[in-house]
Order: structure tokens, then C-alpha cells, then sequence
């Protein structure tokens, strides 16, 4: 008896609401999203191509950025070795000029003065480099949670 309501109902359900002018434009339907995701996806993989395409070009940027980066360090450390040694030779000329004009007291003075700077700065960049490493191992062990 159920089976016969449950058949009663269900078919005139269809017959009230499905009429041929419903399927057919349901049909219509489905098929119009089919297209739009069709449409959907074609644009999401141009979106991809377009994205691995530009992670080329930055990529090939970034490259040739570090290049020019690393040419330049190279030019500033041979200039400043360049300096360096300038600045050397000069000093040593004045010495030696000094110690061949019998002015042996002014080239003493010059050494004095070299060995003292030498000492400060040899001196800071020890204790510059302590710090830092203190300070690390500060930063490290706070870092760990106590046990």
C-alpha cells in the first residue's frame, strides 16, 4: 500500500513539475555551466602559465642581480686593497726618507704612531668580536627552554 502512495506521489510529482519545456531548459542549464567550467578551467591554466612564466623571468632576475651584486663587492675589496697598499708605500717612503735624510727620530715617531694604531684597532676588533660572540651564545641559550 505504501509502495502505491510513494509511486503515486512521485509520479505526479513528475508530471506536475517536469514538463518537457522544464527538462529541456534544465538541459540548458547544465550544459551552459559545462561550458562556463570548461571556461573556468581554460582561464585557471593560463593563469598558471602565466605565473610560471613570470617565476622564470624573476628568477633569471634575480639571478643576474646577485652577478652585478657580486661584481661589485669584488671592485670595492680591489679598491680597498688598492688603497691599502697606497697608503702602505707612502707611509713606508716617508719612513725610509726619514731614516736616509739622518732624521732617524721622525721615523721613530712615524713607527710609534703605526704600532700604536695598529695595537688600537687589532685591539677593538677583539673585543668587537668577544661581544658578538657572547651575545650569541646569549641569544642561543635563550633560545633552549631550562630543563
Amino acid at each position: 500500500m505504501q509502495e502505491k502512495t510513494l509511486q503515486n506521489n512521485s509520479n505526479s510529482a513528475i508530471s506536475e513539475g517536469l514538463t518537457p519545456d522544464v527538462v529541456k531548459t534544465l538541459l540548458e542549464n547544465q550544459a551552459k555551466e559545462l561550458e562556463l567550467k570548461a571556461i573556468e578551467l581554460a582561464l585557471q591554466k593560463q593563469q598558471d602559465d602565466h605565473g610560471f612564466e613570470f617565476g622564470k623571468a624573476a628568477l633569471l632576475a634575480k639571478i643576474e642581480d646577485r652577478k652585478l651584486q657580486r661584481n661589485h663587492q669584488l671592485s670595492v675589496k680591489k679598491s680597498t686593497y688598492i688603497l691599502v697598499t697606497i697608503l702602505a708605500l707612502m707611509v713606508s717612503s716617508i719612513v725610509f726618507y726619514a731614516l736616509y735624510s739622518n732624521n732617524s727620530p721622525i721615523a721613530m715617531e712615524i713607527i710609534k704612531a703605526i704600532v700604536y694604531i695598529t695595537g688600537g684597532s687589532l685591539g677593538g676588533y677583539g673585543i668587537a668580536k668577544a661581544g658578538s660572540k657572547s651575545k650569541d651564545s646569549d641569544s642561543n641559550n635563550s633560545d633552549q627552554p631550562d630543563s
